[in-house]
């Protein structure tokens, strides 16, 4: 009886570790095509990253001065989590789209798809964290608090993998949705605290700019890298079940309408 009842559990398990190792592989292989034939390679995302990190830092530290210290390890630390969620989730919208030869694959898991393209441009991150930490060892010192960073990154995954599913799907019967995504994110950048500090505005502008969840995750970044702090729990908690009930609508969503898609596309 034992092993009947055990056998569902490691079924799941299996079928969740299959699927990791083939987000893993084709996100590997998206990657490696993307920087085929360049010149500088995997270097080309941290690249553009640090072109936008100039040009915020001279506008908001010359030009317009904000007042933020450390301002360019509080931008870069904050712009690193933003471009992550940009590009996964413009990227996750057309995900089915960009990838129909494989929906025609029959038997193929195709809800792995947005997932491939939220694992993308976490590589990126993953890229730019040494150089974070570099200049944040020469700056201000290391953090404890930096070891709280897979924890923020989870939630944002989470998070990133149910818009994906949602808005993957969304977009076979509506091509509409990745211009919709990409106004969507354009407009979100000035509503989310990459460039300037949540806690010097006055305090009318906090619960606006909190319906926003990438808010607390963006503040929770500058909280553990440059404050040296956790970020506040009731915030974090709050948007980690959003995040978990944005995956589990979007994953849903996504199955109720996937027999439709090959049809559709």
């Amino acid at each position: 009886m034992g092993s009947v009842a055990a056998d569902p559990p490691r079924g799941r398990a299996a079928e969740l570790g299959r699927l990791r190792e083939l987000v893993s592989h084709l996100a590997a292989r998206e990657v490696a095509s993307l920087h085929r034939f360049t010149l500088l390679g995997w270097a080309w995302p941290l690249v553009r990253q640090l072109a936008q990190l100039a040009v915020l830092v001279v506008a908001f530290s010359h030009v317009l001065h904000l007042g933020v210290p450390h301002y360019t390890l509080f931008v870069f630390s904050g712009l690193i989590a933003w471009s992550w969620f940009s590009s996964g989730v413009v990227n996750g919208s057309s995900a089915l789209l960009d990838r129909r030869h494989l929906v025609f694959q029959p038997g193929f898991p195709v809800l792995a798809l947005p997932l491939v393209a939220v694992a993308v441009p976490l590589i990126d991150l993953l890229l730019a964290l040494p150089l974070l930490f570099a200049m944040l060892a020469a700056d201000t010192g290391l953090h404890w608090s930096l070891l709280f960073l897979p924890v923020l990154a989870a939630v944002q995954l989470t998070l990133m993998a149910g818009i994906a599913w949602f808005a993957s799907a969304a977009a076979v019967y509506l091509r509409d949705v990745r211009h919709i995504a990409t106004v969507g994110v354009t407009m979100l950048f000035y509503f989310t605290p990459v460039f300037y500090d949540l806690h010097r505005l006055p305090g009318r502008f906090h619960t606006l700019l909190r319906i926003n969840p990438l808010t607390t995750i963006v503040d929770g970044y500058h909280s553990v890298v440059i404050g040296g702090t956790l970020p506040a729990p009731g915030w974090l908690a709050g948007v980690a079940l959003l995040s978990v009930a944005v995956a589990a609508a979007g994953l849903a969503f996504f199955k109720r309408v996937s027999p439709g898609f090959v049809d559709e596309l």
